[in-house]
């Protein structure tokens, strides 16, 4: 990757920092970084705690490592690798800085990476803002710079969508285009999250967090993924039902990280990563047994959510759920045991893994339910495939 495809400072740059130095505090991401100059204009302002520079670009990170060194500045920083917050897990922040890429898609465009924000522009900024709430701290505030040219409206229409409270702090005026600055929080015990089927807000009723499921298109049936979460819950599966419809679900809302940020987490340690295994193998092999069919269980990632709460590991999503005279909730969640993925994660906190042994045993399990035998457990033999 070149080095001229690092964003040179612009106009909407020092706009930007304008405001960054102004506002920013606490822990600060400067998401997207390019030269760093968000990150390094926070180098001597007191309240800013640590700075996290993040790019996609390991040529752009580089640029900005030299460029803090040569600051002097002695606050904590880190530099990663990541397609906006691909790469930085479960970590949160108080402050963060966010100048995309925010042009509409041109053929004739040869630096998309720092110009191009998706096919109408907005694309990339809705990406964000779907995923930043999971990386804001309770009273932190996002500073996030577009143009008109990205199409003002849609991005007010998606800020609207998230929950987000908004406020325009800056505007400015170019030969083209107009430069816009926000600052986002968000709103108050609420939240949204749009999956490919439903669309869940998350809301605080009596003193209680909830999640209510409603459909996006004809494709998610509430009463569905109900009366199964109802059939679930007798077993201590899935997070606890409230009510159903046909029109929505409410159910409490799980609040956690996901199981492999949790894996990779320091707090994680061999013994309790055997525990969660264990306890979901456990869950699913109960499910076998009612011939219940999850899905999605051969990557797992979005769907087991590690409690803050209980530190138990929560099953959400059985939106796709049905019955079955051979349910494969077992022998899918070995798939994802075996996966390269979990692996490497394992290797980190001195797990290894007998995998030939696991698809030995997946296999005798399947076979096993083809006769419809399903009175030998196979939990204990998956376990001690760890070590």
């Amino acid at each position: 990757m070149p080095i001229d495809t690092i964003y040179s400072p612009e106009e909407d740059s020092y706009l930007l920092v304008k405001y960054a130095k102004r506002l920013a505090f606490g822990d600060v991401l400067d998401l997207g970084c390019g030269s760093g100059i968000q990150g390094i204009s926070l180098s001597d302002k007191k309240s800013v705690r640590s700075i996290t520079f993040a790019d996609i670009n390991p040529k752009a990170l580089e640029h900005a490592r030299e460029a803090f060194q040569e600051t002097g500045c002695k606050k904590s920083s880190f530099f990663v690798e990541s397609d906006l917050f691909a790469n930085l897990q479960n970590k949160k922040f108080d402050t963060i800085i966010f100048n995309p890429p925010y042009l509409p898609d041109d053929a004739f465009d040869d630096e998309k990476l720092i110009t191009t924000g998706g096919n109408m522009g907005y694309e990339l900024i809705e990406r964000f803002l779907i995923d930043a709430k999971n990386h804001l701290n309770d009273e932190g505030i996002i500073l996030l710079l577009f143009s008109s040219l990205t199409n003002k409206r849609i991005i007010d229409n998606i800020l609207k969508l998230q929950n987000y409270d908004k406020n325009l702090i800056a505007k400015k005026a170019l030969f083209m285009e107009q430069l816009f600055v926000y600052k986002l929080t968000i709103k108050p015990g609420i939240g949204i999250y749009r999956g490919h089927r439903g669309i869940v807000r998350v809301k605080k009723i009596d003193n209680r967090m909830l999640a209510i499921k409603t459909s996006l298109s004809d494709a998610y049936d509430p009463k569905k993924e109900g009366r199964f979460l109802e059939i679930l819950n007798r077993y201590g599966i899935g997070p606890k039902l409230i009510s159903f419809n046909d029109k929505e679900l409410m159910m409490e809302f799980v609040e956690g990280t996901r199981i492999l940020e949790y894996f990779s987490s320091d707090e994680a340690v061999k013994k309790d990563i055997l525990s969660i295994i264990k306890y979901l193998l456990d869950q699913l092999y109960c499910m076998d047994t009612l011939g219940i069919n999850k899905q999605e269980l051969t990557n797992p990632y979005k769907h087991i959510i590690i409690s803050k709460k209980s530190q138990k590991p929560i099953m959400i999503d059985f939106e796709r759920c049905s019955y079955a005279k051979n349910p494969k909730n077992i022998t899918q969640f070995i798939q994802f045991l075996c996966s390269k993925k979990l692996k490497y994660i394992l290797e980190k906190k001195n797990i290894t893994m007998n995998r030939a042994r696991l698809l030995g045993i997946a296999q005798n399990y399947k076979r096993d339910l083809n006769k419809i035998d399903l009175k030998k457990s196979p939990i204990i033999e998956i376990i001690r495939c760890f070590d």
